[in-house]
């Protein structure tokens, strides 16, 4: 059963002081988790709209969601690194929409571009999240990602830097990953190999598999997407079901 909710946008500023939206989706009803989701598009191109028919529907099942803005690279940012600080001030602003609804923590999430942001967060010791949602997300960008590091033009020290297959840690957040066989951007052999890096560091990470999906599997379709409305489902069950009281 769905609910009545607002949307609206707010604004933060970028690592540079550019403004960024947040755009903010709410329950009208009490919140019962929170997720803060970062988009895809390779750093390079994309924007907030690609998660807005997720972040309705999942407010409209009683979860405070927002989709945020960050500096695109070409259009003030120079690599993923800029994209990553960027992720940081987002993180910040939502943690006060989500205390002010009376939540003690968020989850965090994105897809592609966006869910290596999101790792990139969830990766630090100092900031804690119910858990993680990722959509085919970015996991290497230094080893079998090199193509990315010399796209940017950075060095193997500055793609590892943002490669999050190199940055898992006891006490990550628990993280459900949907991620297509087919994909052809982020091979399914690396979701495999972080979600056992994961498990192997204590934390539960469940991949969950499409057989012959590519990349972006899990978009909204007006045309209708099986796929889309089973990754929506259990990612509103998995929100609900690791949210801190």
């Amino acid at each position: 059963m769905t609910q009545p909710h607002t949307e609206r946008t707010e604004t933060f500023a970028a690592a540079d002081g550019t403004p960024l939206p947040l755009h903010v989706f709410s329950p009208e009803s009490e919140a019962r988790a929170a997720l803060l989701l970062f988009h895809g598009g390779g750093w390079m191109i994309g924007s907030p709209a690609m998660f807005f028919r997720q972040a309705e529907a999942l407010a409209q099942a009683g979860i405070l969601t927002a989709s945020a803005g960050y500096r695109l690279i070409g259009a003030g940012a120079e690599s993923p690194l800029d994209c990553m600080a960027d992720a940081e001030n987002a993180d910040r602003l939502f943690r006060t929409i989500a205390a002010d609804a009376g939540l003690a923590s968020i989850s965090v999430g994105g897809g592609s571009a966006g869910g290596q942001l999101a790792l990139s967060l969830a990766a630090s010791p100092t900031r804690h999240y119910d858990s993680v949602v990722l959509f085919n997300p970015a996991l290497d960008a230094c080893c079998e990602g090199a193509a990315i590091a010399d796209l940017f033009k950075v060095s193997p020290q500055q793609a590892r830097a943002f490669s999050p297959l190199h940055h898992v840690r006891p006490g990550m957040p628990p993280t459900i990953m949907f991620h297509g066989t087919d994909d052809q951007f982020v091979p399914i052999t690396l979701a495999r190999r972080f979600r056992r890096l994961m498990t192997d560091a204590g934390t539960d990470c469940e991949l969950v598999e499409f057989p012959g999906a590519g990349h972006g599997f899990f978009n909204h379709d007006p045309n209708g997407n099986p796929a889309y409305d089973t990754v929506l489902e259990r990612t509103r069950a998995y929100l609900m079901g690791t949210t801190r009281k």
